[in-house]
């Protein structure tokens, strides 16, 4: 009889270990370290093909990690780098090429050009005595210029009740991003310190 309780003495001594030492049942290795950088890049620098990673724990400290990995951009395989202190990511760094493809910040910028060029090309028309009622019901990011240099929370108010509907919103640069939706009209609003600077038309596929 005595020798069925061994088994269960024995886990009891096990679990009583793990409890006094808290880090050793949730330990944070290098498996944590690479999933935690990875995640860092692709947030901060768009990157998805990530591969190769490898992490290697420094000595200084309990949880210090220096971690290093591969990107593949275009065909091509380029380095990152990244280092993990007390199991918060305190530094990722990359200066190789960004993926092909226009992110918000871009539609923003090409979007707002061209915002530009339709004001000077409107006011051309009127110095020549064209009518401006093709523009009187102009919809989309034209119809809301006057929303530029609001405050976000008047903005959205103003923009609900002209019936646009919140899509989705980003950070990045600094500022902050909200994608709009009126029936097949979609804009894109950039927001910093707290105002409207500016708003552009974007395709669809952004507002679904």
């Amino acid at each position: 009889m005595h020798r069925t309780h061994a088994p269960r003495a024995s886990s009891h001594l096990l679990l009583a270990v793990a409890l006094a030492l808290p880090g050793a049942a949730f330990a944070y290795g290098e498996k944590d370290a690479i999933r935690d950088c990875e995640s860092r890049i692709r947030s901060e620098y768009k990157l998805s093909d990530l591969r190769d990673a490898s992490a290697e724990r420094l000595s200084d400290t309990a949880l210090h990690f220096k971690v290093r990995g591969l990107t593949k951009v275009d065909g091509d395989k380029h380095p990152w780098t990244c280092e993990v202190k007390n199991r918060h990511v305190t530094a990722a760094e990359y200066s190789g090429p960004r993926p092909k493809g226009l992110g918000t910040a871009e539609k923003l910028a090409i979007g707002a050009a061209a915002v530009v060029a339709g004001g000077v090309a409107v006011n051309e028309m009127n110095k020549h005595g064209a009518s401006s009622q093709t523009t009187a019901g102009a919809g989309g990011a034209k119809s809301l210029q006057d929303l530029v240099g609001a405050r976000g929370s008047s903005g959205e108010t103003e923009l609900g009740q002209r019936g646009y509907k919140y899509v989705k919103g980003e950070k990045g640069g600094g500022s902050s991003y909200t994608n709009w939706r009126k029936g097949s009209q979609c804009v894109i609003v950039r927001t910093t310190n707290g105002r409207y600077a500016s708003i552009v038309d974007a395709p669809m596929p952004d507002c679904r």
